[in-house]
């Protein structure tokens, strides 16, 4: 009696992370947009004439054909095709660090799939793709707030986005004619909170250039309009209070290291 072959899925992919194994070969994660979050086993793949080699560099869009076997944790890798490879155009400091902390994000923050209410691999492929796409080309969004527009995204994937319509304590709505802090955020009451909410020890005052900022990534995965450039204050702001949500909502959640790389670049901007 013959045995049966295991059956082959193809599908596209972003490459989220690798680890050697053994002398040649190389464990990948992937997030697929059709299976979700896939473990490969990439035979050989650091040989330098590998053809699997190519499929295995993080942060590329690829489409990869694997085995698929509910028995194993690990697909075997079979064969496919880069579809972008964002360090081709020669991606700056900044690019390539932001770039690996969304692929650190998502591969550490798994959002519940479709089946028990969240959201689907459809949907957070999609973001990821569009991420990269803009990230490693000509656009003239700057890096810092695409990234923060992805992790917006990636809160929202996990059904826990931001409340920036009305306070969500109280309800009480904004008042566009303050012109210091129209309102607060509070990770802990889900969102934005008002004035006399947010002094009551709930939150931490909000700019009204963070909250046009909020609403413009609540709008849409990514922001395709011109803007003015952020200000390092502002980025500092917009950053804070992102990081403080994430970490409140979403389990694993940690800086993403790769974020380390603009350290020094912050210092010397600071001291010219």
């Amino acid at each position: 009696m013959g045995i049966l072959p295991q059956p082959t899925i193809s599908t596209d992919a972003v490459v989220l992370r690798i680890w050697p194994c053994g002398e040649t070969s190389v464990i990948a994660s992937l997030l697929t947009s059709e299976r979700g979050f896939v473990r490969v086993l990439a035979k050989a793949a650091r040989r330098p004439r590998s053809t699997l080699r190519p499929l295995v560099e993080p942060g590329r869009l690829v489409n990869v054909d694997f085995s698929l076997n509910a028995q194993r944790e690990l697909q075997y890798l079979r064969s496919g095709s880069v579809n972008l490879d964002p360090m081709t155009g020669g991606l700056s400091l900044e690019r390539s660090a932001y770039l690996l902390a969304a692929l650190e994000l998502v591969d550490r923050c798994r959002p519940v799939q479709a089946a028990d209410g969240g959201s689907s691999p459809e949907e957070l492929f999609a973001v990821c793709d569009a991420f990269i796409r803009m990230l490693s080309s000509e656009a003239q969004v700057g890096p810092a707030r695409l990234f923060f527009a992805f992790e917006w995204q990636l809160l929202r994937r996990h059904g826990v986005d931001p409340e920036i319509s009305c306070c969500s304590s109280c309800g009480e709505l904004p008042d566009p004619g303050n012109n210091d802090h129209v309102m607060w955020f509070s990770e802990s009451e889900g969102g934005m909170v008002c004035s006399s909410c947010g002094r009551q020890g709930t939150g931490r005052p909000l700019s009204t250039h963070a909250l046009s900022e909020f609403n413009a990534y609540q709008d849409g995965v990514f922001l395709d309009r011109n803007m003015e450039d952020m200000n390092r204050a502002l980025r500092r702001e917009v950053g804070a209070h992102l990081h403080r949500f994430l970490g409140f909502h979403l389990p694993g959640y940690r800086l993403p290291t790769a974020l380390d790389l603009l350290r020094p670049v912050k210092r010397s901007e600071e001291t010219n």
